[in-house]
C-alpha cells in the first residue's frame, strides 16, 4: 500500500481516553511499516492507564515497542514504578524524552 521505509516514531500519549487509539495506531504502523522503531511515551493523566489491563495485553503482543512512563507524572498520580506492567521503562520527564527522540530523528505521532 505504501512505499514508506521503516522509520523511528515516537507516540505521545497524555490522555487516558486515547490509550486504545494509541495502541491501535502502533499496531497499524508496525503492520504498514514493519521494522520501524516505535517508542510510546506516556505522561500526564495517561499514566493512570498503566493500572488497567490494556497494557498487560498490549506489551506482550508487541515486545519490540518501547513504552516509557514519565516519572513526574507517576509521582503526581501516586503511582509507584513497582505497579507498572513488566516492560515499561520509567524516564525522568516524558516531555524531555520526546524532545530527545525527535532530536534523534523520530517522527512524532499524537493520537
Amino acid at each position: 500500500m505504501t512505499n514508506l521505509k521503516p522509520t523511528p516514531v515516537v507516540v505521545h500519549l497524555d490522555d487516558q481516553a486515547n490509550v486504545t487509539l494509541a495502541q491501535g495506531n502502533v499496531h497499524n504502523l508496525l503492520t504498514e511499516l514493519p521494522g520501524s522503531r516505535v517508542v510510546v511515551v506516556v505522561n500526564g493523566p495517561a499514566v493512570r492507564s498503566f493500572l488497567t489491563p490494556s497494557w498487560r495485553a498490549f506489551l506482550p503482543a508487541l515486545p519490540e515497542v518501547e513504552v516509557d512512563a514519565c516519572a513526574n507524572a507517576l509521582r503526581a498520580n501516586g503511582i509507584l514504578a513497582e505497579q507498572l506492567p513488566t516492560g515499561v521503562t520509567v524516564v525522568p520527564a516524558g516531555v524531555a524524552r520526546i524532545v530527545e527522540l525527535e532530536q534523534q530523528g523520530f517522527a512524532y505521532l499524537k493520537p
